[in-house]
């Protein structure tokens, strides 16, 4: 049982840590107001004890901050919001400085040592949703506050490249063909000796995107292929009586 006592208590200071410096300022205002009242006789002796309280209550915010930063350990909260911007609760969350983060309430937290944060302060933070295609990050700047908030807003990743080659029917390589993405005409590139081509994806790493090829000589083509590092080939025919 003894065990346990230390961490209930860090945990009540981290929620009490949480309270907004207006929560303090009402319970100050509060205690003044009793007080006047108390000194004008329009409240019986025993309100002094209330006082107090009420005293004591809009300072525990304050000593509770002050608590964590004796402790030297920062609870970095993350919030991950959507292209809507609402919140996002399958991501996958990592940090510049690495470590697990915790799912709470709401998202994702970091516990981060003091002693071993950036010597800028900075950390950022990264969040993705693979199976939507989407990425994010928010850079967050630990100081003062042991307990910081950082919103992370997702959006599509179109990052990836997509890369191949074009072959003939027979095997060979066509240069000088004429590669392009669906939807984007002016980004057409032209194959090398070898058929190798590369060009922008406006896609996420394994995402399908539409591709097609042509050149004098030889019939259309089109090919769905996976953006990414991965060696696509899209086949040619020659127009029939043509060599």
């Amino acid at each position: 049982m003894d065990r346990g006592c230390p961490v209930m208590e860090q945990n009540i200071f981290e929620i009490a840590a949480k309270v907004s410096t207006p929560w303090s300022l009402a319970a100050f205002a509060i205690a003044g107001l009793l007080y006047i009242l108390k000194r004008r006789r329009k409240l019986p002796e025993q309100a002094g004890i209330v006082i107090l309280g009420v005293v004591a209550i809009g300072l525990l915010p304050v000593l509770a901050h002050l608590y964590l930063q004796s402790r030297g350990i920062y609870r970095v909260r993350v919030v991950v919001l959507d292209p809507e911007h609402l919140p996002v609760d399958d991501a996958k969350v990592t940090s510049s400085m690495g470590g697990e983060p915790k799912r709470v309430s709401g998202g994702w937290e970091f516990d981060i040592p003091a002693a071993g944060k950036p010597a800028d302060g900075k950390l950022v933070v990264y969040a993705a949703v693979p199976q939507a295609f989407l990425k994010g990050q928010s850079e967050t700047l630990l100081a003062g506050d042991m307990s910081p908030v950082t919103t992370v807003p997702l959006s599509k990743d179109t990052s990836a490249m997509v890369r191949g080659r074009i072959l003939s029917s027979s095997g060979e390589p066509v240069s000088g063909a004429h590669v392009g993405l669906v939807g984007y005409p002016s980004e057409t590139v032209e194959t090398s000796g070898d058929g190798n081509f590369i060009l922008s994806a406006h896609a996420a790493d394994n995402q399908q995107v539409q591709l097609y090829a042509d050149k004098v000589g030889y019939e259309p083509a089109t090919k769905w292929c996976p953006a990414g590092d991965f060696p696509n080939t899209i086949v040619m025919n020659r127009h029939q009586g043509k060599q």
